[in-house]
C-alpha cells in the first residue's frame, strides 16, 4: 500500500449491546504495536469503551499519564504547540460535523454525553483516511477536500454501506491532522444515533456487522479519488457526455431543424407510429395534452405502449446514420470515464477487486436514463399529437398502399437474386407494374409519404409547445 495515494484504514468498536460483541478493547503502545485488553463483562467493556472513546474518567495528576478521549485527539490536543503552529493546524479548524462546520469547546461536552448514549447499541466506526500531500494539492485544496468528505462523499458512503437518510440517523467528525512529511490523513468517526441499518426484510436495525466490505472500502477511494481529480480529469471528461447527450437530444427537439420525427419517410414506421398514438389515446387523461413516458402502467396496454414505444426507437436508430454517430459519441465519453476510474483505482492498488464501470456509476447512469427518456418522451408524444390531429388519415391513398406494397413486394422475392442483373430488371418489373397505370414517370415512384414531411413542418410548432409543457423539468442534466 506504500505506493498508494489514498489509503483507507477502519478501526471500529462493537456496541456495548451489539450481540456479536467481543467484549475487545484494541490500543497501541509507545512503539505503535495494536495490543487489545479483554473487558471482563459488558459492564467493563462500557466503561473502558466510554473512557476510550468519550474520556469519561478520572483525570491524572500527572498530565503525561493523562488519558486523551477520541474528541480530544480529534481536536489536537496531543500535539505540541510548536508543532499545531508549524503545520498551520488551528483547533478551531480541525474537527469537522456533517454540516461542514467545526466542533467548538463548547460542543464537546455535550458531544461527548450524546455518542456515550449511541454507544449502547451503536458501533463506533473509527477511521483514518490518509493521502500523499503532492497528489492532493495538485489538485484542489485540501479544506475544500475535507468540506467534500464530511458533507458529500460521506452521506454517499453510508447509503451504499445500507444507512437509511444518514444525514439524519447518523452523526459523524472529520479531523484534519497535517503534521507528517507529504502528508495529510482525516481521523474519521461516525455512529448510529438511532436503528438506521436496512436489512433484507427492509426493516431498520442497528448494524451488528463490525469492519466494512472490500466493496465499502473501495467505493470510498474512489469517492475521495475523483472529489481529487474532478477539476483536471472527471468534470471535463463529464462536461464533454453533457454536450453529446444534448446533441443526441436535439434529434428529437421539434424545434430543431434535424427533428427526426418529422422526416420520416418509413411505411412501416409511420405506421407504428399511428398504432402507438392510438394506444395513447385510450389511456391518455383528457384534461392533459402529453403523457410522460415514465408514468405509463407498466402492466396491460401500459406494456404493450412501453414495448411499441422502445420497438421505434429502436428502428428511428437503425435507419439513421447521423443518430448512430451521436449515440457513438455518447459511448466513446463513457469509455474515456471508464479510463479515468480505472486509472485511480491502479493509483490506489484496488483494481484487482474490479473498479466501479463507468456505465455502473450512479451519476452517468442517471444522466443516460434522462437522456433516453426524453427521447421516449419526444416519441410517444408525437404519436398522439399525430394521432389525433389525423395527418395521415386524410393525405395517404389507396394508390399510395399499392404503390409501397408493390415495392415491399418485389424487394422480398428479389432479394438476392440475379445479382449484377438487379437494377436492369426491377426496373422492367417496376415498368410492367406500372406501364398502365398512373405512374408511369418513374420520378414519381417514390415513397408517397415524403410528402407528409410538409404537413409535420407545419404540426412541429404545436408538437414543440406541447412536448416541452412535459419534459421542462426533466431534460436538465
Amino acid at each position: 500500500m506504500e505506493d498508494s495515494k489514498i489509503i483507507f484504514i477502519t478501526h471500529p468498536y462493537y456496541g456495548v449491546n451489539n450481540p456479536n460483541n467481543n467484549f475487545r478493547i484494541y490500543k497501541t503502545n509507545k512503539n505503535g504495536k495494536w495490543y487489545y485488553i479483554q473487558c471482563k463483562n459488558k459492564e467493563h467493556y462500557r466503561k473502558e469503551l466510554k473512557k476510550y472513546i468519550c474520556g469519561f474518567y478520572e483525570y491524572s495528576r500527572d498530565e503525561k499519564k493523562a488519558y486523551c478521549s477520541m474528541f480530544e485527539y480529534y481536536l489536537g490536543s496531543k500535539k505540541d504547540k510548536e508543532i499545531m503552529d508549524r503545520n498551520k493546524m488551528y483547533r478551531e479548524e480541525m474537527a469537522m460535523l456533517k454540516d461542514g462546520t467545526y466542533i467548538k469547546d463548547n460542543q464537546v461536552q455535550s458531544m461527548q454525553k450524546s455518542w456515550a448514549n449511541y454507544l449502547e447499541n451503536s458501533n463506533v466506526q473509527l477511521a483514518v483516511l490518509s493521502l500523499n500531500q503532492d497528489y492532493v494539492d495538485k489538485n484542489i485544496n485540501i479544506k475544500k477536500l475535507q468540506t467534500e468528505v464530511a458533507t458529500t462523499i460521506l452521506p454517499k458512503l453510508f447509503n451504499y454501506c445500507g444507512y437509511d437518510k444518514p444525514e439524519k440517523n447518523l452523526e459523524w467528525i472529520v479531523s484534519l491532522h497535517c503534521d507528517r512529511v507529504n502528508n495529510y490523513h482525516f481521523h474519521i468517526a461516525w455512529i448510529e444515533k438511532r436503528k438506521s441499518y436496512k436489512l433484507k426484510s427492509n426493516k431498520l436495525e442497528y448494524r451488528r456487522k463490525l469492519h466494512l466490505t472490500t466493496d465499502e472500502n473501495n467505493f470510498f477511494k474512489r469517492q475521495v479519488g475523483l472529489s481529487i481529480e474532478r477539476s483536471k480529469l472527471y468534470r471535463p471528461a463529464l462536461i464533454k457526455l453533457n454536450k453529446e447527450l444534448k446533441e443526441l437530444q436535439n434529434y428529437f427537439d421539434p424545434k430543431d431543424i434535424n427533428f427526426t420525427l418529422k422526416n420520416i419517410s418509413d411505411l412501416d414506421l409511420e405506421e407504428d407510429i399511428i398504432r402507438l398514438g392510438y394506444l395513447l389515446n385510450k389511456i391518455r387523461n383528457t384534461n392533459k395534452k402529453y403523457i410522460k413516458y415514465g408514468s405509463l402502467p407498466r402492466s396491460g396496454i401500459g406494456k404493450d405502449i412501453r414495448s411499441l414505444t422502445k420497438e421505434i426507437k429502436n428502428k428511428i436508430f437503425d435507419n439513421n446514420k447521423e443518430l448512430q454517430l451521436s449515440r457513438q459519441k455518447v459511448n466513446e465519453s463513457i469509455k474515456k470515464l471508464n479510463s479515468i476510474f480505472l486509472s485511480i483505482d491502479k493509483r490506489n492498488n484496488i483494481s484487482n477487486v474490479g473498479f466501479e464501470k463507468a456505465f455502473n456509476n450512479k451519476i452517468i447512469k442517471e444522466k443516460i436514463k434522462k437522456s433516453n427518456n426524453y427521447i421516449l418522451n419526444a416519441i410517444v408524444n408525437n404519436a398522439l399529437y399525430t394521432y389525433n390531429n389525423k395527418i395521415y388519415t386524410n393525405k395517404i391513398k389507396l394508390e399510395d398502399i399499392i404503390n409501397e406494397m408493390a415495392l415491399s413486394i418485389y424487394k422480398n422475392d428479389y432479394k438476392g437474386k440475379y445479382k449484377g442483373y438487379q437494377k436492369p430488371i426491377r426496373l422492367q418489373i417496376l415498368n410492367n407494374h406500372f406501364k398502365y397505370g398512373i405512374y408511369q414517370n418513374k420520378s414519381k415512384i417514390t415513397n408517397a409519404l415524403n410528402r407528409l414531411s410538409k404537413e409535420a413542418e407545419k404540426s412541429a410548432e404545436k408538437f414543440y409547445e406541447m412536448f416541452y409543457e412535459n419534459n421542462n423539468n426533466s431534460v436538465e442534466l
